[in-house]
């Protein structure tokens, strides 16, 4: 469970324990599913849904299937009286935390009407996927990520095991940034490699490439494991 106490780099330990939780009860639900679209779909398939694990961590999660590959993308959260705090674990690279006022600033582009949980179920859905490279924020280095709706900016601590997402910029806020833009075309060569690889791509030059990426998963083969 997390809790006030934790530092984020706690959560980031505690995440990377449950998730092997959250696999397999995503390979129960969805293995039968993989199976089916490897042998006879097209394109790739997009699931996501909700869980709590016996260690009572609420995650929410994007799945897509295509016929090479399946890949997780988990999501935590928990709520305190600040608002919505949301944490992304990916196979490789940094926990990314999304601070409350991230979350209230992408409903107020896009979701104004929605409440916070069903706000963060549509931006996760939206948003799972990043193209991250190297930044500077505030005059500090940081981290920029592309998604599907905008841009997210954060610095790394606790050794670089955490990127605290300072801030969101959607397309507009962002369309005189020449390195943002860049940015861009870049998550959407990445986006289609990432989905119909078999095996993700590994980076002796930038390390960021392989950030933001998911859980690459055999859902077959962990459903015969439990």
């Amino acid at each position: 469970m997390i809790n006030s106490g934790m530092t984020l780099a706690d959560i980031a330990a505690a995440l990377r324990k449950d998730v092997l939780v959250l696999q397999r009860h995503v390979a129960e639900r969805f293995a039968d599913m993989e199976r089916h679209h490897r042998r006879r779909g097209r394109g790739i398939r997009v699931e996501s849904g909700e869980f709590t694990s016996p260690d009572e961590i609420q995650w929410l999660y994007v799945l897509t299937i295509s016929a090479t590959k399946t890949v997780l993308y988990p999501l935590a959260w928990y709520l305190t009286k600040d608002g919505v705090h949301a944490m992304q674990i990916d196979a490789e690279g940094p926990m990314t935390y999304l601070r409350p006022h991230v979350l209230a600033r992408y409903l107020e582009r896009y979701l104004e009407d929605t409440d916070l949980i069903g706000g963060l179920k549509r931006m996760h859905l939206r948003n799972y996927d990043k193209a991250c490279e190297p930044s500077r924020y505030k005059g500090r280095p940081a981290v920029a990520s592309a998604v599907e709706d905008g841009y997210l900016l954060g610095c790394m601590i606790f050794r670089d095991t955490v990127v605290d997402i300072s801030t969101f910029y959607d397309e507009k806020m962002a369309k005189k940034n020449p390195f943002l833009r860049r940015l861009r075309g870049f998550l959407e060569l990445r986006r289609y490699f990432t989905a119909t690889n078999p095996t993700s791509a590994k980076s002796t030059c930038n390390r960021y490439v392989s950030w933001g990426q998911g859980f690459p998963v055999r859902l077959e083969r962990l459903r015969r494991a439990v």
